[in-house]
């Protein structure tokens, strides 16, 4: 596949975390732009920024929407994870509680608001079909309950046109298998799992009664996911002998990659107590 940028779309809670070192370990930093902090303000400036400094640019990753490939200097294909919608609602929950940088920290805490009560509350449009807004390119723009099946269809048709591959988080070694083929990586990515939600119930071990209404406020996320789980099928159905060879090697370079990285983290912690 020709291509001369990457860009990675990180929908929150569906195992982006973990993807990020993987690809920082194939590109420089100078080459490298990940968003972080102030998105929303972040994502209006970068059509802004000095073609030099939107030039360098060869991996782009974040919580941005589809996009931002039309800023960049050459050719990008788009990778990203979806997840099952009603366990990324109950994931992000439970992570927002637990992190105290979250923009909705403060609100979720001191009103000790309840996954029922954030669930019904419109709190965010992170929970309102979240998938089909970055996908579609959207995000914020529109209120909370204002998406349709015009923004499903908008955000299956950047997929088929500018996504190499659109994985699933609950597959995450066979995502990689196949961004290793489409993408040509004559290296093995090789991870460990971050930033996973410790202590969280399964969605189906909540409250029916929340869980209805998680379904019903991301119906369009939940067709978004069927269809890529289908086209990911048909993925691994072309490639089925390759990506079970490179998934052997990828566990064979975690057995060595985990327990060093371990043993790295705690050593970093005796350093510098963090």
């Amino acid at each position: 596949m020709n291509y001369r940028n990457l860009i990675f779309l990180h929908i929150p809670k569906a195992a982006g975390t973990t993807l990020h070192p993987i690809l920082e370990r194939h590109y420089s930093k100078r080459n490298t732009f990940s968003f972080w902090e102030d998105v929303d303000r972040v994502v209006r400036e970068f059509p802004q920024w000095p073609l030099e400094k939107r030039q360098q640019i060869r991996l782009l990753k974040g919580h941005m929407p589809f996009g931002l490939h039309q800023y960049l200097v050459g050719e990008s294909r788009y990778i990203t994870l979806l997840r099952e919608p009603a366990e990324r609602i109950v994931s992000h929950y439970f992570y927002v509680k637990r992190t105290p940088r979250h923009y909705l920290y403060q609100q979720v805490t001191e009103g000790n608001i309840s996954l029922g009560e954030y669930v019904s509350s419109g709190i965010t449009e992170e929970l309102d079909n979240g998938q089909v807004r970055l996908l579609a390119g959207i995000d914020r723009s529109i209120p909370f309950g204002g998406l349709g099946t015009e923004h499903l269809e908008l955000a299956k048709r950047n997929v088929e046109e500018h996504f190499a591959v659109a994985g699933l988080s609950e597959r995450f070694d066979e995502t990689l298998a196949l961004m290793a083929i489409e993408l040509g990586w004559n290296w093995i990515p090789y991870y460990q799992n971050l930033n996973v939600t410790e202590g969280k119930p399964r969605a189906r071990q909540i409250d029916p009664s929340v869980l209805k209404i998680i379904e019903r406020d991301n119906e369009l996320d939940r067709q978004l996911y069927q269809w890529v789980a289908t086209r990911f099928e048909e993925k691994l159905a072309l490639h089925r002998e390759e990506v079970s060879l490179r998934i052997g090697s990828l566990m064979r370079a975690n057995k060595i990659y985990r327990p060093l990285n371990t043993l790295y983290g705690r050593v970093r912690e005796a350093v510098h107590g963090a």
